[in-house]
């Protein structure tokens, strides 16, 4: 019922700013809309979801990064190799459960594809990654704003194996950049490989 009501207060002001004649008016009204649509997200992720079956339904697999000075990183992720798993990610899911659950997104093959934040309450930092391990490219992927009349898309420059999705800030607060590698294996059994490239 709040949302119900929070999304239709900038229809039911717009009644009012365009009835009204005074230009102090207007611009109190404006400002009034401006700061309902974009508290509209937030409310929204008071409805996500802690996890949603196609989330579930992921294996956990081993992720390991290697900087370019040869340390490394491990991390625990879901991983997203079937078209259902794929197209399902992180909607819907509250942030608290995209700070601490990364997705890798793994292909049967080499693609260029295209993410979107559709019905993604928080912000994402996304790698894609090489079939060779190393990163083409790492985008801070933004919530859709119900004011914005674009929708982003994220893709990445080159044709790419897999995709790792994290919380924002991920990348930066591991010092992981474009000179890193990235390699997985299935947790139950380290010494198996799942389709992941050999780190050159």
């Amino acid at each position: 019922m709040l949302m119900f009501d929070a999304l239709k207060a900038p229809f039911i002001l717009i009644r009012f700013f365009a009835l009204s004649v005074d230009r102090r008016a207007r611009l109190i009204l404006l400002m009034a809309m401006v700061l309902l649509i974009n508290s509209a997200p937030s409310i929204a992720s008071e409805k996500c979801q802690i996890s949603n079956p196609a989330l579930e339904a992921m294996p956990p697999v081993r992720v390991l990064i290697i900087r370019s000075d040869g340390s490394e990183h491990s991390i625990t992720a879901k991983l997203a190799d079937t078209n259902h798993t794929r197209a399902a990610g992180f909607q819907r899911v509250c942030a608290s459960t995209i700070r601490k659950t990364p997705i890798l997104f793994v292909f049967e093959n080499e693609v260029v594809p295209s993410f979107h934040m559709n019905n993604v309450v928080a912000p994402i930092d996304i790698a894609f990654i090489k079939k060779n391990g190393s990163i083409d490219v790492i985008h801070q992927m933004q919530p859709y704003s119900l004011i914005s009349l674009s929708k982003p898309l994220y893709a990445s420059k080159t044709p790419i194996l897999a995709a790792l999705e994290t919380y924002k800030g991920f990348f930066d607060d591991h010092s992981i950049g474009l000179d890193s590698t990235v390699s997985w294996s299935a947790l139950e059994n380290e010494e198996t490989e799942i389709s992941s490239p050999k780190p050159q």
